[in-house]
C-alpha cells in the first residue's frame, strides 16, 4: 500500500531485516507517520514511548504485545492504541511479511526507551499462543475441512502469500491435485474467474516447486461422468431442494423473478455443472462456499443462506464456529466477527 522506503537494517533495535519510508512532510503538522515493513519473524525491541504511539496495519500479518500480555495477531485495517509509558513489541509472523503505519503522538516531547531483545523464546511462545488458540476447538472439523476451508478464504481474499503455504499443506495432508484444483473451480462461482485462476497458477507453481524437489504429487481421479437424461436445469434444481431443504415447488422470488436469466445460470451452471462434480462433497463445498464469502465479505444475505444450506447438511454449529476461527487466524476479525452474528441468527432460527 505505502513505499518499501530504505532498509534501516542491520540494526541493534531490531531482530531481522526491516525497511523505513516517511509518509508525512509538513513537519509544521506534528503528525510524524512511518511506513515500516518486516521481514518474516522480524520484530523490534521491548520498548515503550514517552509519548505513546499508533499503529496502523497495512500489510500482511504482524503481531502486538504488551510486557505481561497475550499477544495480538495483526492484520490490514488494524488499529493499535499505545498508552505513553507501556512496554510492547510489534513486527511480521513468523511466515509472513508485514507492514503497518507507525504514527508518534505528542512528537515535541516524544522519546522511544529501548530496553533488550524479544528473545526467539519469547517470540515462539507469543505468535504460538495466538495462532493455537483455537486448535481444540478446530478439532471439531477433520484435518482435510480444515485446509479446504484455509485454502478457499486465501483464494477469495486474493492473499497468494499465504495460500502457497495452505496448497502446501493441502498436499501433505494427502489430498490429490485435483481435490485441490476443485476447491479452486469452486471458489469461481463466488468470487469470480480472477481469483480463481490466480490460486490455480499459484498451485502450479507450488505443485511444479515440489515436483523439481522430488515430491511426485498425487494427481488422482477426474470427476465421474453424470449420467443423468433430465436437463441441466432440472438436475440443478434438485440438487439445490437436496442441499438446502427447500421444496422445488416453493415459488420463486426476488432476483429469481426480477432477472430469470441468472436463475437459469445458478440452476444449470453452479448446482448442476458444478455441485454435480464429485471430487469434494456437498459438505465441504458448503465449507469452502462459507469460506470464501468470508474472504470476500459484505456478503452477509448470500453467507446466511450458505449457513442454513450448511445446517441442514448435518454440519452443527460447533463446526461452522470453528470455520470461523480459523478465517480469524487467517484473514482477521474483520473477515470473521460478521459471520459469528449470522451464525447466531441461523442457528437460533
Amino acid at each position: 500500500m505505502y513505499p518499501l522506503g530504505d532498509k534501516i537494517s542491520p540494526n541493534k533495535n531490531f531482530t531481522g531485516e526491516v525497511w523505513l519510508a516517511p509518509l508525512s512532510k509538513h513537519k509544521e503538522l506534528n503528525v510524524p507517520m512511518f511506513n515500516v515493513t518486516f521481514e518474516p519473524g522480524c520484530r523490534n525491541n521491548w520498548h515503550s514511548h514517552t509519548g505513546g504511539q499508533i499503529l496502523i496495519a497495512s500489510a500482511g500479518v504482524g503481531y502486538y504485545q504488551e510486557k505481561g500480555k497475550v499477544a495480538r495477531r495483526l492484520h490490514p485495517g488494524d488499529i493499535v492504541e499505545i498508552a505513553p509509558g507501556v512496554v510492547h513489541w510489534h513486527g511480521a509472523a513468523p511466515d509472513s511479511w508485514f507492514s503497518h503505519v507507525a504514527i508518534e503522538c505528542n512528537p515535541q516531547s516524544n522519546e522511544p526507551t529501548w530496553l533488550y531483545l524479544v528473545s526467539n523464546e519469547e517470540y515462539r511462545k507469543a505468535t504460538g499462543e495466538t495462532e493455537n488458540r483455537y486448535v481444540e476447538e478446530n478439532k471439531a472439523l477433520s484435518s482435510r475441512e480444515q485446509l479446504i476451508i484455509t485454502v478457499a478464504s486465501y483464494t477469495a481474499k486474493g492473499d497468494l502469500e499465504h495460500l502457497r503455504g495452505a496448497l502446501t499443506r493441502a498436499l501433505e495432508i494427502g489430498m490429490t491435485i485435483n481435490e485441490v484444483n476443485e476447491v479452486l473451480i469452486h471458489a469461481y462461482a463466488y468470487c469470480g474467474f480472477p481469483r480463481s485462476l490466480q490460486a490455480l497458477q499459484t498451485f502450479m507453481q507450488v505443485v511444479k516447486e515440489r515436483k523439481e524437489k522430488g515430491v511426485n504429487d498425487v494427481i488422482g481421479r477426474d470427476a465421474s461422468s453424470v449420467n443423468d437424461n433430465r436437463s441441466r436445469y432440472e438436475r440443478g434444481r434438485n440438487v439445490l431442494a437436496e442441499i438446502s431443504g427447500i421444496p422445488i415447488s416453493e415459488p420463486q422470488s426476488g432476483y429469481a423473478i426480477f432477472a430469470p436469466t441468472i436463475e437459469r445460470f445458478l440452476k444449470e451452471h453452479l448446482f448442476a455443472d458444478v455441485f454435480e462434480r464429485d471430487l469434494l462433497t456437498y459438505r465441504e463445498r458448503e465449507l469452502a462456499t462459507v469460506s470464501i464469502l468470508a474472504g470476500l465479505g459484505g456478503v452477509e444475505p448470500m453467507a446466511r443462506g450458505h449457513m442454513s444450506i450448511c445446517l441442514h447438511l448435518g454440519i452443527t454449529t460447533e463446526q461452522l464456529t470453528a470455520l470461523l476461527n480459523i478465517v480469524e487466524i487467517n484473514l482477521g476479525k474483520d473477515s470473521s466477527e460478521p459471520f459469528r452474528e449470522l451464525l447466531k441468527q441461523v442457528s437460533n432460527k
